[in-house]
């Protein structure tokens, strides 16, 4: 554009030597001053826009056009005849990106919404950054950064799991005696560590059970009713040390994720309590959900999908082993996994964690089998319903 300036410049240089005269004499002036009069507004204008995403996050499932929105705000009273916004869009699990450029004219004394769509075909999540903001003259001679200080230039798109219906059995694990940490918040039961409710006196009510300070305090006796433990016999495990970048690797992290959900989502509907952990850093440190309803599996699967989807060295069986303190804790572990050494199996099976194991592996290349207390279930993308639908959990 620098070379249509000149041109003009030229253009009104000749007209103004063949036809002397203030029409022609005005025209030149204008065109040549026209640098500091346009630059110097685009710079003032530049000091009052702000570039902001409308959300600091957006959910959305797999494969949706999800549209993400921009906003502009020129506080000034001067138009910008040129503005182009560039956006990084990397995602989280190996770091793939692609830039997306927006370009605009921006209205004086204007909100603007601008909008973008964006498309995933795997889980995890994407993070959006503001890289860039340039605004420019309409012959785009001079051309300004807005500062960073004027954007909000970060936002994270979280891609969650389609829901997958089950019908596996459930098997009842409340028999094992297995330690609990949760309680029934509708039924009493005969756990005296923890108090249900309190009742006046009535015939056939234990002594033992008597609140004999409560009572001295009230003009009745108090009974006691005790808590009903809670069975948390089953955990679910999520390894991802068998996944790399490929878009072979990217299907078995999303029949995973898959096969993992929708376990857990089973057992929230019956209002089973269960144990979902992850390892996602390689160190020490582990992530861990306590899921009993659909509540609690919305926020275990939006934790999950935030900060577990991360490539780890570390396999969840050394995790589970290096956890376990050799009594059982669960009833049956089950791991979701696109790999499973010889090792790994036995560091699994030798922790004590459980008292049976299944591995769910994302493999077509293996068969199922079974063993005294471990099952090898082959998972298929694609197809995960069919491939665990004959799993009792």
């Amino acid at each position: 554009m620098i070379i249509v300036y000149i041109l003009l410049l030229a253009v009104s240089g000749l007209f103004y030597i063949q036809y002397e005269g203030a029409i022609s004499f005005y025209l030149f002036c204008f065109v040549a001053a026209y640098p500091l009069i346009f630059g110097t507004m685009t710079f003032i204008a530049k000091r009052k826009i702000k570039v902001s995403f409308e959300a600091k996050e957006i959910s959305a499932l797999k494969g949706e056009n999800v549209p993400v929105n921009v906003i502009v705000d020129n506080k000034s009273r001067l138009p910008v005849p040129n503005c182009r916004i560039t956006i990084r869009c990397s995602t989280e699990f190996n770091g793939d990106y692609e830039i997306i450029n927006i370009n605009t004219p921006v209205f004086p004394n204007n909100t603007q919404v601008l909008t973008t769509g964006i498309s995933y075909g795997h889980y995890g999540s994407i993070r959006l950054d503001i890289t860039k903001v340039k605004i420019s003259d309409i012959l785009r001679i001079f051309k300004f950064k807005v500062k960073r200080k004027n954007m909000l230039h970060t936002t994270r798109l979280f891609i969650y799991p389609n829901h997958i219906p089950l019908e596996n059995t459930i098997n009842d694990y409340s028999e094992l005696g297995l330690e609990s940490e949760s309680y029934s918040k509708s039924k009493s039961g005969d756990d005296p560590s923890e108090i249900f409710d309190l009742h006046n006196y009535k015939e056939g009510d234990k002594m033992s059970r008597i609140h004999w300070k409560l009572s001295a305090k009230q003009d009745d006796l108090m009974v006691k009713d005790y808590s009903l433990p809670i069975t948390n016999g089953v955990l679910l495990a999520a390894d991802l040390s068998h996944i790399g970048s490929s878009s072979e690797d990217l299907e078995k992290l999303d029949a995973v994720v898959d096969a993992m959900a929708a376990i857990s989502l089973r057992l929230a509907e019956s209002e089973t309590v269960h144990t979902v952990i992850w390892d996602s850093s390689g160190t020490e440190d582990y992530g861990k959900a306590v899921i009993s309803d659909f509540e609690s599996y919305t926020t275990a699967v939006r934790r999950f999908i935030s900060d577990g989807l991360k490539g780890t060295e570390r396999s969840v069986c050394e995790l589970i082993a290096d956890i376990s303190a050799g009594v059982p804790r669960f009833a049956h572990t089950i791991i979701c996994t696109a790999g499973l050494s010889d090792e790994e199996k036995k560091a699994l099976t030798d922790s004590g964690y459980s008292y049976r194991y299944t591995a769910i592996v994302a493999s077509e290349a293996h068969e199922g089998y079974e063993e005294e207390n471990f099952c090898f279930v082959p998972l298929a993308p694609g197809a995960v319903a069919e491939s665990i639908e004959y799993i009792a959990i």
